[in-house]
């Protein structure tokens, strides 16, 4: 949550009525991108599975396109691209941004890069405190909607990490007894 929120509000300073594009807009931090990008009265085209289509509009995405049926290259150009995939998803995402668009990702792989260019996009969340509080407003509120995936003991973490647990979309959480 927290990621997706710095991720669009202090990397990509994204503005109102901006088109945004979201990849993995079903996933842990994609499903939050989806609803702060909406927040901010963006236009939100999210990449999701066939699956997951009816879920990431229910998020508010304006347009969901379906990565295994159809090239997110076709849906125009973005003044922001939010990556929570990396790979060839990035390395594509480049040439869908409006002249001084701006380009986010959280992809692992990323890290480790020599281009310029995604070294500038990538970036690792910092907790803060205000930042936190200010998120559970928005949740008191009803802004802000949190989807479980899957509730796991702490014996059984792993598999969170694993990428065993299939299903709905979500956030896994570890219960500690």
């Amino acid at each position: 949550m927290l990621t997706a929120w710095l991720g669009l509000n202090l990397q990509a300073k994204l503005q109102k009525s901006e088109r945004v594009l979201i990849h993995g807009g079903a996933g842990a931090v994609g499903l939050f991108a989806v609803q702060f990008a909406k927040l901010h009265r963006a236009d939100v085209t999210a990449t999701s599975s066939r699956t997951s289509i009816e879920f990431v509009k229910q998020l508010g995405a304006d347009e969901v396109i379906d990565y295994r049926e159809s090239r997110f290259e076709e849906a125009g150009l973005f003044d922001v691209s939010f990556d929570t995939v990396g790979g060839e998803t990035l390395g594509r995402s480049w040439d869908r941004l409006k002249p001084n668009g701006r380009l986010v990702t959280i992809a692992a792989d990323a890290e480790a890069s020599t281009d310029p260019r995604v070294k500038g996009a990538f970036f690792i969340v910092e907790q803060d405190g205000e930042q936190l509080a200010s998120l559970s407003k928005l949740f008191d509120s009803g802004k802000l909607k949190a989807f479980v995936k899957a509730e796991l003991p702490m014996a059984e973490a792993d598999h969170a990490y694993s990428g065993s647990i299939s299903g709905k979309p979500g956030k896994l959480v570890i219960r500690a007894t």
